[in-house]
């Protein structure tokens, strides 16, 4: 008896830490743009805690909240790698001339701490969806998460102490509230960085104009 309760407790064990809590998840539309005018994205992808990927380049973007795509499902941001440039020169066979910007870096690890005060903020804002936002500005490049509350069209009254550590702000235009999951400067060059989209380009552009 003694024996067979040393082996179902073995296998309780087992069981108990074979199985991993599944990642706080969110369903978000994915947005791409810019507050300072028109940016070309030919890169940029989320890495998720949960090693997924998730992929918000929508090429040429100008405004906020910018270019959207339907997105999914999607856990904490753990890591961000992007390719950029200023202006639309791919549009205006320009491309060596504007700023390119690139960044590999890694997604501070409060972000799915930010990502709950938000989905926990209003008192009556029912709504299960939010929006995953890359907005880039030159070299900065910011990863907001929204519920999208409208203050013509919702309730966005927030729950009392809903806010202890002061993370809900303002989106770029002042008008609703994001929390700021990742906030940095790529790396800059006047010219494209080598082995990059944008590099490909200029190099194709240069044959045809020797042709």
């Amino acid at each position: 008896m003694i024996k067979w309760r040393a082996f179902l407790l073995l296998l309780l064990s087992v069981a108990v830490l074979g199985c991993e809590p599944e990642p706080y998840a969110v369903e978000v539309g994915f947005t791409n743009g810019s507050s300072t005018g028109r940016h070309s994205v030919y890169k940029m992808t989320i890495t998720t805690v949960s090693g997924g990927k998730a992929n918000f380049a929508m090429g040429g973007v100008s405004g906020y909240p910018g270019a959207h795509s339907s997105g999914g499902r999607i856990d904490a941001p753990a890591y961000i790698e992007g390719e950029w440039e200023e202006g639309w020169g791919f549009a205006d066979d320009d491309i060596s001339s504007t700023p390119h910007h690139r960044i590999s870096a890694p997604i501070p690890d409060n972000a799915e701490a930010k990502m709950k005060t938000m989905d926990n903020y209003y008192q009556s804002l029912g709504r299960d969806y939010g929006s995953m936002q890359v907005i880039v500005d030159g070299p900065r490049v910011r990863v907001f998460y929204t519920k999208d509350c409208s203050i013509t069209l919702d309730d966005c009254t927030p729950k009392v102490d809903a806010d202890p550590n002061g993370w809900v702000v303002k989106d770029p235009k002042g008008v609703r509230d994001v929390v700021v999951l990742f906030d940095g400067k790529g790396e800059s060059s006047s010219t494209p960085f080598p082995n990059t989209f944008f590099a490909d380009l200029e190099k194709r552009k240069k044959a045809s104009e020797s042709e």
